[in-house]
């Protein structure tokens, strides 16, 4: 079942590993899927990419994202609309697992297994655990489900 979490604009803060300086970006069409115990909130975030100046910080983090999605260390989203559904639909689940899709678009399709956590000042911070896989356009998706190794090929 598919549960639509908030369709205008939100921020997010990116934080990445080993002490990388963290981004902005504007979340759309938030959108929660539950199949069983599984949980996914999908966040579009392709319209980062569309800014015309190419210095913008939105544009900047978005891309730097593209390129090191496997550095994602943990997505905090102040909104209390999306954090109260985020809250209702787990505890409506029995041993829940939440994963993260964030959609790049043509820059591709990053998905996590996340550990929730609600910000004292509102919001939820979800801490990555794990880099599930990654889809860049037409590729075929890479990862622990996927037979192909999984690519660092966003390497410097």
């Amino acid at each position: 079942m598919k549960y639509s979490l908030r369709k205008t604009p939100s921020h997010l803060h990116l934080g990445y590993k080993y002490g990388e300086a963290g981004g902005g970006v504007l979340g759309r069409n938030m959108s929660l899927t539950i199949e069983g115990r599984e949980l996914t909130l999908d966040v579009d975030l392709e319209a980062n990419l569309r800014a015309r100046n190419k210095s913008s910080p939105w544009y900047v983090s978005a891309m730097y994202l593209a390129r090191n999605p496997h550095k994602l260390k943990s997505l905090q989203c102040p909104d209390n609309l999306v954090r109260a559904r985020l809250i209702r639909a787990w505890e409506q689940v029995s041993h829940p697992v939440l994963r993260v899709r964030l959609d790049l678009g043509g820059h591709g399709r990053f998905v996590y297994d996340v550990s929730p956590h609600s910000l004292f000042m509102g919001g939820v911070q979800l801490d990555v655990r794990d880099f599930r896989e990654e889809h860049d356009g037409d590729l075929p998706p890479v990862g622990p489900s996927g037979a192909q190794p999984h690519s660092h090929r966003h390497h410097a």
